[in-house]
């Protein structure tokens, strides 16, 4: 099936979009709402799962919702440059396609009623987290299916942009399968959860400067008071500095190490100013092997210069 301008076959593309609507939806609500037989939903849902574009709903585990375009996006951009895919999705569709779904989002934030609004706490976490730039904290008390605090796309953003990421648990959360699988996932990325006790309060803080924190009942609230965030911030050192590192997610002497394409890092110090023989001394490598990099992210970015190349990759969210 042809390809959309964003890397999804045209079906999958259409699904997506339709996903974007809403918060939650059921498999027959979709097939409902699309006029497709519930088999090709199916279908369709499942090369989203596997593309980081939709996931389990944290509200409801029978449910699916879309990642927001500005994580997902530019995840799969990059995995289709690494993996040498044809035909790339196309950097100025992507960049089209986030801009027009955070316009809809602020018209519908800014209606009187706020009817049908996507503000769910894994939304309004992507949303914000896609605009950190140094350090993101999750302080997570409990294992939630489909919650932020378990959500790939959104450590993957984070690495690609060279962010420090930490996350701390309570103990008690490691005694769930799927989140214990997650943490050998984060092992592997350098960036494993730290143990704690208990963790008295869920929540994600980016930067210092902002944070959601997520009540019992799964709903969201933005914190910017400095007052409240002063006080987050200081309960996170403290339990990052007193959690315990988890045996079984050393790594053992010898074991491979997850590492980032090389194609990013280039990118990001691109973006950075740096020329090629710096890129490469900072490397490791030859100036001849950065060159060849650059010069194939110009080709998947689309760009005429390597300058060009490094603006592109953070104007839509690649670095």
């Amino acid at each position: 099936m042809a390809q959309s301008g964003i890397g999804l076959d045209e079906r999958s593309e259409l699904l997506y979009r339709r996903l974007l609507r809403r918060t939650n939806w059921q498999t027959q609500e979709l097939a409902q709402a699309m006029k497709w037989p519930a088999s090709e939903v199916v279908r369709a849902m499942e090369t989203l799962r596997a593309e980081g574009l939709a996931a389990v709903s944290a509200d409801d585990p029978t449910a699916f919702r879309a990642v927001e375009p500005c994580i997902g996006l530019p995840a799969l951009l990059a995995r289709s440059m690494h993996e040498g895919r044809s035909p790339q999705p196309r950097p100025v569709e992507i960049d089209r396609f986030i801009a027009l779904h955070e316009r809809a989002a602020e018209r519908i934030e800014e209606s009187a009623d706020g009817g049908g609004h996507r503000n769910d706490a894994s939304t309004v976490i992507e949303r914000m987290v896609a605009k950190a730039e140094r350090d993101v904290v999750f302080l997570v008390p409990r294992h939630t299916e489909g919650g932020f605090a378990f959500s790939r796309p959104i450590v993957d953003m984070g690495l690609r942009r060279g962010m420090r990421l930490r996350a701390v648990w309570a103990a008690s959360v490691f005694h769930a399968h799927p989140a214990m699988v997650h943490a050998q996932w984060l092992a592997q990325q350098d960036v494993p959860p730290r143990m704690a006790d208990s963790v008295p309060v869920c929540a994600m803080i980016m930067d210092g400067e902002a944070a959601v924190v997520i009540d019992d009942s799964g709903a969201p609230r933005v914190v910017r008071s400095a007052a409240e965030l002063d006080s987050l911030c200081a309960l996170a050192e403290r339990l990052w500095e007193r959690g315990s590192a988890v045996r079984q997610l050393r790594r053992t002497p010898g074991a491979a190490t997850t590492r980032r394409p090389r194609t990013e890092i280039v990118l990001r110090l691109l973006a950075e100013g740096l020329t090629d023989d710096a890129i490469a001394r900072r490397l490791g490598c030859s100036v001849r092997t950065v060159r060849n990099d650059v010069a194939a992210a110009m080709v998947a970015l689309d760009a005429r210069s390597r300058f060009q190349a490094g603006a592109r990759a953070m104007q839509v969210g690649l670095i």
